[in-house]
């Protein structure tokens, strides 16, 4: 059973990879050639993909729900149907409306299937706690690969046969992790314990730790976006060229792996560190190396740091929520965090880049690192809980 269950579990890793790859990262390289095919501005193509992320992190309490109350195929299933119209909207849409409406579509699907739903896939399978963290970790390491794998394909496949023919290619892949959710993952990860949350904790007011917990991880994901928007811009002003920028950016994705490489080895119990404060302190420490950095190869070393920091991160959250508030509503918590995540992921490039340029990228910098810093002793009160 357990060979079973660690195939299925490296499976759903591949289906998040794929998931990441064509619902999330596509849309960078997409965002020129939609400019150019739909005669719009490079702000209205992006405002679309704004408007999915707004879309994905306003039904995400709600996907935790019925999470909740073991509905996990039919929320796989409803997300793979809709990501697969989405995508089909977009790849036929000849104007601005069915481009957001095609976006809107999409970003529902990417509450019902990014991450969380596979989160709580592998939380209500394995109840074994380090078995579950490898599994965590597993399933993170290969979502993690997925701007690695489709950034550069996507572009290739527009660049040989155009930008509708890579969406209606997603289509195709899209199919095939339906196939691979519906054979293999879904039957060898069955929940093992009772789904049904309990009613009285439906549409009630956060728990204790739930506002920690919502800023800690919102604030990392404010980090993140910030630290991705303006590296490259920052670089160039100190005399950085564009593709050295680059390669540095690139450090970020990459450096998420190692810490969830570790993890996924680990055999003996865990520091109560390791996913509460230590994860802030290595982004505290990145960001800020960034901003001291002298040159590009430190601040690649810097932006390394970080998203080592960042990688530990993604993982803290299903392990904290499973660990303070167990199985029976751990869908419903991470989709309230998920929530507060995702109007960061949305609203923090046009903040971010529009304060930077009445300040300076630095003063940005700083600022960020002085919230981040403010969320370590948070984490710290943490630390006893998480066994509770």
């Amino acid at each position: 059973m357990r060979s079973e269950q660690d195939r299925a579990v490296w499976l759903l890793g591949l289906c998040q990879c794929v998931l990441w790859g064509v619902l999330y990262y596509s849309f960078s390289v997409l965002l020129v050639p939609l400019e150019h095919a739909l005669a719009t501005t490079r702000t209205v193509v992006a405002g679309a993909f704004s408007v999915g992320l707004i879309a994905m992190a306003s039904v995400a309490p709600q996907v935790g729900r019925w999470l909740d109350s073991g509905h996990a195929g039919t929320v796989t299933r409803w997300g793979l149907s809709l990501a697969i119209t989405g995508l089909l909207l977009l790849g036929l849409s000849d104007g601005v409306v069915t481009l957001y409406v095609a976006w809107l579509v999409m970003g529902i699907a990417m509450a019902l299937l990014l991450y969380e739903p596979a989160f709580i896939l592998v939380m209500r399978a394995i109840l074994e706690p380090r078995h579950r963290l490898r599994a965590l970790a597993a399933v993170t390491i290969m979502g993690g690969l997925a701007s690695t794998v489709f950034l550069p394909l996507t572009s290739y496949v527009i660049s040989a046969w155009g930008w509708r023919v890579a969406v209606l290619s997603g289509v195709g892949a899209l199919l095939l992790v339906a196939c691979v959710m519906e054979v293999w993952v879904m039957p060898a990860l069955p929940a093992t314990e009772n789904t049904q949350a309990p009613s009285t904790w439906r549409h009630k007011a956060w728990p204790r730790y739930m506002p920690s917990l919502a800023i800690i991880f919102s604030t990392g994901s404010l980090a993140s976006i910030t630290l991705t928007t303006l590296l490259i811009p920052f670089l160039m002003e100190r005399g950085t060229s564009a593709e050295t920028a680059a390669i540095v950016l690139a450090a970020f994705g990459a450096a998420q792996l190692p810490g969830r490489i570790w993890l996924l080895r680990q055999t003996r119990a865990l520091s109560e560190t390791t996913l509460t404060t230590a994860p802030i302190v290595l982004m505290v420490a990145g960001m800020l190396g960034v901003t001291l950095a002298p040159g590009p190869w430190l601040s690649l070393a810097a932006v390394s740091v970080f998203g080592l920091g960042a990688g530990l991160q993604t993982l803290a959250k299903p392990w904290l929520v499973q660990a303070i508030y167990g199985n029976s509503a751990a869908g419903q918590w991470n989709g309230e965090i998920a929530r507060a995540q995702g109007f960061a992921r949305a609203l923090t490039p046009v903040a971010v880049a529009s304060v930077s340029v009445s300040l300076s990228i630095q003063v940005v910098l700083v600022v960020m690192i002085m919230l981040l810093a403010a969320t370590i002793p948070i984490a710290h009160r943490l630390r006893a809980t998480h066994g509770n």
